[in-house]
């Protein structure tokens, strides 16, 4: 297995080679693709560890070829296969994957994936060959598509701006793209088997998957029109507006231990907006983990913003939410209305609950959208005009977990607000909570909450300084007003006891440069 990058070169294209899988195919210094690769996910959509071995790497003159045996043995998969990848002088890359199944499972995906990257193609032509011959123009969509932009593909032709049409040509499966930025990639993916089959499906011992992907440079330029509704469509010019310095916030560390003193000492050093808490009504515990909540805020001296998920009777569970609250009410500073089963907010939700919160609850301001993926609020529309602020969560990991797709995904958490900004038409937008992984896993289709999920090392480094410093800048020039990030202690928090993790001191600087101005 590589222990580092390789850059191999097939004629004018270059590539960055790295444990089995094609990174950034570029030609004179503009990114035409940022990944070829494949993917095994089980039925809870998790991605199978593969263990590469034989690897051979071979650069002769402006051709290479790449061929290695893969394994894994992982999330009660098993298979083997075989990857060979050959580059032409002329810029023809082809990547051929081979898998075997060795037991039974159920899965998701199996195959090929091919990363686009954002720069360069969005609003630009393209043109997909259906496996019938059949050819559907269109584009690139600037803001985020909530569904696929690409249905039914064999071949994918597309121009970017670097001038040159280009086309990838698929075989083994059908194909389609989504657009990844609603999970905050800063790509589109083109990738095998449609959602529209039905999944998880089983894999039996002994089946077999063979697919093959070519990428190389179309023969004739792309010339695909755009009507003039769809070019207006596409302008994000509106909603662009000046950067902002958002207000930070923390997330509680629930069912952790309460805050030290030394731990709200550094904390308060920040002067923090509000420290966010979660109320399930399901969970048998709710009450004991708001007052937690409620004792960490007092002593971070800021008021608490309510994630609230209801279930069958949302009126009712306000009303024990308040009851239960009392004389503290006056802390909760602001509610983010979710349905519990969904993640999201409705229609319903909002016309139950917020003429009571209004009357009864004069000083809150309410929040709606998602607390999982902005995917789920760019797919559920609700009306806006109810509430004040719209909100949705970020995280960098739900396709992958290295370093390179972190530092590449900051980019695809700008492109979330300007496509928020224009779902909220005028309403500001709150991110809350911003997380190095994932909070919630999918389990056959039912979304459940890692209360307690482990933290990502990388939090408590210079790493994680780095990554939160470039996403505090990024989501500050799109222009958010609020922003809750990770925890208020803990391995996922900012601090520890008497130490402030590096990430820490991010927020410090902030605050001093808000101050200054």
């Amino acid at each position: 297995m590589s222990q580092s990058p390789q850059f191999l070169r097939a004629g004018s294209v270059q590539v960055r080679y790295e444990n089995g899988f094609l990174r950034y195919l570029t030609t004179d210094d503009a990114e035409i693709v940022r990944m070829i690769y494949f993917a095994i996910r089980d039925h809870n959509w998790s991605t199978a560890t593969l263990t590469i071995s034989d690897e051979e790497i071979h650069q002769i003159g402006d051709s290479f070829q790449v061929a290695y045996t893969w394994q894994t043995d992982d999330l009660g998969i098993q298979m083997t296969g075989h990857v060979r990848i050959q580059g032409d002088a002329d810029g023809t890359i082809a990547f051929d994957f081979t898998g075997k199944a060795l037991n039974a499972f159920q899965k998701n995906r199996i195959g090929i994936c091919v990363l686009h990257p954002i720069d360069g193609i969005l609003g630009q032509p393209a043109q997909v060959v259906a496996p019938d011959g059949t050819i559907t123009d269109g584009y690139f969509p600037t803001f985020i598509s909530p569904h696929q932009p690409f249905l039914n593909i064999q071949t994918l032709r597309w121009k970017p701006t670097s001038g040159s049409s280009w086309l990838l040509d698929f075989s083994g499966d059908v194909f389609e793209t989504e657009d990844q930025r609603n999970w905050t990639d800063a790509s589109f993916k083109t990738y095998s088997t449609p959602l529209t089959i039905p999944f998880p499906a089983t894999v039996s011992t002994g089946d077999e998957f063979r697919q093959r992907v070519v990428f190389r440079k179309a023969i004739s330029e792309l010339t695909v029109p755009i009507a003039e509704k769809e070019v207006q469509a596409i302008n994000p010019a509106v909603i662009r507006t000046e950067p902002t310095q958002p207000r930070i916030g923390v997330g509680q560390w629930a069912g952790g231990p309460p805050l030290t003193d030394d731990e709200a000492r550094l904390l308060r050093q920040l002067d923090l907006s509000h420290l966010r808490a979660d109320v399930f009504f399901s969970l048998p515990n709710w009450q004991t983990l708001l007052t937690a909540a409620i004792a960490d805020a007092r002593r971070l001296a800021v008021p608490l913003e309510l994630a609230v998920f209801f279930g069958e009777d949302p009126a009712d569970e306000l009303d024990r939410l308040q009851n239960f609250l009392g004389a503290q009410l006056s802390l909760v500073s602001s509610l983010l209305l979710f349905d519990a089963a969904t993640l999201t907010t409705s229609d319903e939700l909002l016309h139950t609950l917020v003429p009571v919160i209004r009357s009864q609850w004069p000083g809150v301001t309410i929040g709606g959208g998602t607390d999982d993926n902005f995917a789920e609020f760019n797919r559920n529309p609700f009306d806006v005009e109810l509430i004040d602020f719209v909100t949705y969560s970020v995280n960098p990991q739900a396709h992958a977990g290295d370093d390179l797709t972190l530092w590449e995904n900051i980019a695809g958490q700008t492109e979330t607000v300007l496509t928020a900004k224009k779902l909220a038409r005028g309403k500001p937008v709150h991110i809350s909570p911003v997380t190095l992984r994932p909070r919630y896993t999918t389990v056959t289709n039912t979304t459940t909450e890692r209360l307690n999920s482990p933290a990502d090392l990388r939090q408590t480094n210079e790493f994680g300084a780095d990554w939160t410093h470039q996403s505090l800048n990024a989501l500050a020039n799109a222009g958010v007003e609020s922003v809750t990030y990770y925890q208020s202690h803990g391995p996922a928090g900012l601090v520890t006891g008497t130490t402030a993790y590096p990430l820490f001191s991010v927020f410090e600087e902030y605050r001093k440069v808000g101050r200054e101005d």
